[in-house]
């Protein structure tokens, strides 16, 4: 069995930049990125000086304060996450074609011809390595196997800064001192169900039979995962978009629900500008709510197919309008479109006035687009149009003109 992936993983990305950037503050100190500077939120990512006193993407602003006295808390700045990003994808086509973006932080690599051979793979590799280092100061960490699941998850195995090869003759053995949660494809409702069904560790996952597995998947998801673990080729199964959405943990003098409404105008606004620049129309909205204490509430609404940012706006405040009262302030906001479809080929209301709509919304776009985010917009979300800034999705890169 030869080897035909290549897998890199930027080691803690988001901070890593950020020591980059700043090397004389930040270079070996412990560092965390936050959606903002306030105690009541989470860190988004950990440098690996932070993650050592047990720091990591979650950790609540104040606990990792006690953790780390000495944490520096920088807030993020995704515009420069993507930058790097870009230059970082040159760096390694630099050395080796990109088969696919997998994330803000992954890439994944397809092995030919002799690249196949562990030497050449392994050379390839530490190139692309030194190109990284070299074109933006930041480390990576790479996995080499017979298939991508594999090589994802050797890209893991010696973190940070690491080369890791899983050949034929390593499986499955090499892959038993890790945690079934370790594994791409087990979050923690399978991690579940895996253990209900008695499995606890990799070392019986991997013993278990294909029509075990495919009975605690519930389908030919569980065949796939038997013989990915054995080195067969992943099958990377096509996706396609199934929302589009923004949320946003409000700074402490937007807490009150006359402000909070208007940063759910501006999410909805800048959802509906991606959604007709993917020429996708939806079919749904849901309303998100977090309260500063802990509590939340979802709401949701079918509608008939639209990317109208003033048709989904009236949606918007019929679920605000359903929203409970409670005496907590709001801590969070976010609004999803959903049941999503292309607007190409949808038929337009006879009566209504859908293609002057169109034309309306296509010249605010250009108008945004060329401006910027504050040139046209509703007056929802007036005196909000600065918050909720661009924040990356790891499996989704934004594009900056859109979502500034």
């Amino acid at each position: 069995m030869i080897l035909n992936a290549l897998f890199v993983d930027f080691d803690s990305f988001f901070a890593s930049v950020e020591q980059a950037e700043d090397p004389d503050n930040l270079a070996g100190r412990p560092v965390a990125v936050v959606p903002l500077q306030a105690d009541t939120t989470c860190c988004i990512a950990a440098s690996y000086e932070a993650k050592a006193f047990g720091v990591k993407t979650g950790t609540g602003v104040a606990e990792a304060r006690r953790l780390c006295p000495d944490i520096a808390f920088v807030q993020a700045r995704h515009e420069v996450y993507i930058a790097y990003h870009h230059k970082l994808l040159r760096a390694i086509e630099s050395c080796i074609p990109i088969d696919e973006v997998a994330s803000i932080d992954e890439v994944a690599c397809r092995l030919t011809g002799t690249w196949r051979q562990r030497d050449r793979a392994e050379g390839v590799a530490a190139a692309i390595k030194a190109a990284v280092r070299r074109k933006a100061a930041v480390t990576c960490s790479i996995g080499i196997a017979p298939n991508r699941f594999l090589a994802k998850t050797a890209s893991k195995m010696d973190k940070p800064d690491g080369i890791t090869v899983l050949e034929a003759a390593d499986l499955p053995d090499a892959l038993y001192r890790l945690e079934l949660g370790e594994l791409h494809g087990v979050g923690p409702r399978m991690l579940a169900r895996l253990r209900a069904a008695g499995i606890r560790d990799v070392r019986t996952l991997c013993a278990a039979g294909p029509a075990e597995l495919a009975a605690i998947w519930g389908g030919v998801g569980g065949e796939r995962m038997h013989a990915a673990l054995r080195g067969a080729p992943s099958f990377e199964r096509p996706s396609a978009r199934a929302t589009v959405g923004h949320s946003h943990v409000l700074p402490p003098d937007m807490r009150r629900d006359a402000l909070a409404v208007r940063v759910a105008h501006r999410l909805l606004q800048k959802a509906a500008w991606r959604l007709r620049g993917q020429g996708l129309v939806a079919g749904g909205m849901t309303l998100d709510l977090g309260y500063v204490d802990g509590r939340r509430w979802h709401g949701k609404r079918r509608l008939d197919a639209s990317d109208d940012t003033l048709a989904l706006s009236r949606v918007l405040r019929a679920l605000w309008d359903d929203r409970p009262r409670r005496r907590a302030g709001l801590l969070k906001v976010g609004v999803t479109l959903t049941h999503l479809s292309a607007a190409r080929g949808r038929s337009l209301d006879l009566f209504g006035d859908g293609r002057q709509r169109s034309r309306l919304n296509a010249a605010v776009d250009a108008l945004n687009g060329r401006f910027g985010k504050q040139a046209v917009y509703l007056g929802g979300a007036h005196g909000a149009m600065d918050a909720a800034p661009m924040r990356i999705a790891f499996t989704r890169i934004p594009d900056p003109v859109v979502e500034d």
